[in-house]
């Protein structure tokens, strides 16, 4: 088997490989953020001050400045229910629009698990503590 063909036959595999790359990536400059945020706290403990909250949860929770986002947890629970409702809907649609083509079946798939998603993204956004942060 020759390079070329390797490639024609797994050329998918670039994405989900640069996918993990970017999540290692992510990882690091988290781990970087948090270690640098340890390094600021030191520098206040040296002294003798008290360091501020929110350099503490930085370092304690690596990612978790990103709760004074302006977006809280229950918007990006209703979004995730939003998306995934619209894409079971286009899908659905796709399927009914080839429904006698031998591939509809795979539309129908997609339209079933974007709408088990839809409904777990819905089920979790009515059961999840409500955040009193705002």
């Amino acid at each position: 088997m020759e390079f070329e063909d390797l490639f024609r036959q797994f050329w998918w595999l670039i994405f989900p490989i640069f996918g993990m790359f970017i999540a290692i990536w992510g990882m690091i400059a988290n781990e970087r953020r948090a270690r640098e945020a340890m390094g600021v706290i030191k520098s206040y403990v040296d002294q003798g001050k008290e360091p501020p909250q929110e350099l503490v949860d930085l370092a304690a929770g690596g990612d978790d400045y990103r709760h004074s986002n302006r977006h809280t947890r229950g918007q990006s629970g209703a979004w995730s229910f939003v998306t995934f409702a619209a894409l079971a809907v286009g899908f659905g649609a796709g399927y009914y629009m080839v429904k006698n083509e031998t591939y509809a079946f795979a539309f129908l798939i997609v339209a079933l698990v974007m709408a088990v998603m839809a409904i777990g993204a819905f089920i979790i956004l009515l059961f999840a503590p409500k955040s009193t942060d705002q």
